[in-house]
């Protein structure tokens, strides 16, 4: 197939490096499709420049004649004036249009549209509906407002509803919608008002799994007591759903227990500074170590030698995090939060505890539990690796992706005009 991955809105910057979590993800999804044979091409707005990319390392600007100068363009200059002094709601439109212009003129070969969903950016849609071709839909947020509520910049009043509105009918112009985890999929069906049979769930992959080889993992060593030392892990952005500063209270109370314990935080964000005054504060400047950002291969040398990997998420829709993949494929016995079913990815007692989202109790309990007990350690390490090959590689993402196209490809070939199909 000759697929178009778009990001017109919030897409992450797969051209900065080491990538983030998203980033990886838009990477392996695109690589791997290459790898099947499929023809991808990206189509991408970054800093308000429309970019074109046919394998992710070189980078083609798009220009727009037809809006970028002329009448049309002198048109949106005049509403845009309007706009501002009068303020008046805010629609996306002409970047929008701009995006779909876009699409329209570089991807007139393509057999279906598979667009990350970003706030306020419906240029995707347009397009499909202007070149007759299906568009899926990727969903990696349920509804967007809860993060942007945390992050205290959520639209209000008559600007939120009209935001909420433009992007209901963005989300029902997609034949189908695939989201990364099934808390995200409910989610996503509740607030968008969608039929659950065209939502879809195809989780993360990891790229941890090829890394590192069995031998190389501290459940599969044969002298797995040459160290006395328990590593915990967390890697992820330091953001207020992902929970560290549960994590680190809750460390307070394993380092009174266990001697030997220590912390590795892998990532940055938003929240770094408060994080680190909370570990001077609980006294535990000796037992965590801060390594910043690091590329996939870094964070796999830190997982390699670790035992315990935690995933404390607190106030979030979804708890099947990329984080989960790379410690499972990583052969570490895992704590992570969990309810209702989630995170599906990991059998509780099995490959991990799982404990209830903001539990600094529970929370520290399973960590106790776990760094106290080689032998369960190295059990509940060893049958999460054994998933992790089985189940988790990007290609494994890749190939349940691959067939959901297809079906929507040939729906839309069946049936054209019924937009929608059942993956």
């Amino acid at each position: 197939m000759n697929i178009a991955y778009l990001m017109q809105e919030g897409g992450p910057d797969v051209r900065e490096k080491p990538l983030s979590g998203p980033a990886n993800h838009v990477w392996h999804v695109f690589k791997e499709l290459q790898a099947l044979g499929h023809n991808v091409r990206l189509l991408v707005q970054y800093h308000g420049r429309i970019w074109r990319s046919d394998d992710l390392e070189c980078f083609e600007p798009v220009k727009i004649p037809r809006l970028d100068r002329g009448p049309l363009r002198e048109l949106e200059r005049l509403v845009r004036g309007i706009q501002s002094r009068l303020r008046l709601p805010y629609v996306n439109l002409f970047e929008s249009l701009r995006f779909a212009q876009a699409c329209c003129q570089g991807l007139a070969d393509r057999d279906l549209l598979y667009e990350r969903m970003g706030w306020m950016g419906y240029g995707g849609g347009l397009a499909a509906r202007r070149l007759g071709i299906p568009l899926v839909m990727e969903a990696n947020n349920g509804d967007f407002i809860s993060e942007l509520e945390r992050r205290g910049v959520a639209p209000r009043g008559f600007q939120r509803w009209l935001a909420i509105e433009l992007m209901r009918r963005a989300v029902r112009r997609a034949s189908h919608v695939v989201a990364t985890g099934q808390g995200h999929r409910e989610r996503f069906i509740d607030f968008w008002r969608v039929e659950g049979t065209h939502v879809s769930v195809v989780e993360n992959g990891s790229e941890v799994v090829d890394l590192l080889s069995r031998d190389r993992l501290r459940s599969f060593r044969a002298d797995p007591a040459a160290s006395d030392q328990v590593t915990i892990v967390f890697v992820g952005a330091f953001e207020p759903w992902h929970g560290i500063l549960k994590l680190i209270p809750a460390m307070a109370r394993v380092a009174a227990k266990i001697a030997s314990a220590r912390l590795v935080l892998i990532g940055t964000g938003t929240q770094r500074e408060r994080i680190v005054q909370l570990i001077h504060e609980s006294g535990l400047d000796e037992r965590v170590v801060l390594t910043g950002p690091l590329n996939i291969s870094q964070v796999s040398e830190y997982l390699a030698e670790a035992d315990i990997g935690v995933a404390p998420y607190c106030g979030w829709m979804e708890f099947s995090g990329l984080k989960l993949f790379d410690y499972k494929s990583a052969g570490l016995a895992i704590v992570a939060s969990g309810q209702n079913g989630q995170p599906a990815t990991l059998k509780h007692g099995h490959t991990a505890w799982i404990v209830p989202p903001c539990d600094e109790d529970a929370l520290s309990a399973a960590i106790i539990g776990l760094a106290s007990d080689a032998a369960l350690r190295r059990r509940m390490g060893q049958a999460a690796r054994l998933e992790a090959e089985e189940c988790h590689r990007w290609r494994h993402t890749a190939l349940r992706l691959e067939r959901i196209l297809k079906e929507c490809r040939a729906a839309s070939r069946t049936h054209p005009r019924d937009a929608k199909c059942m993956a």
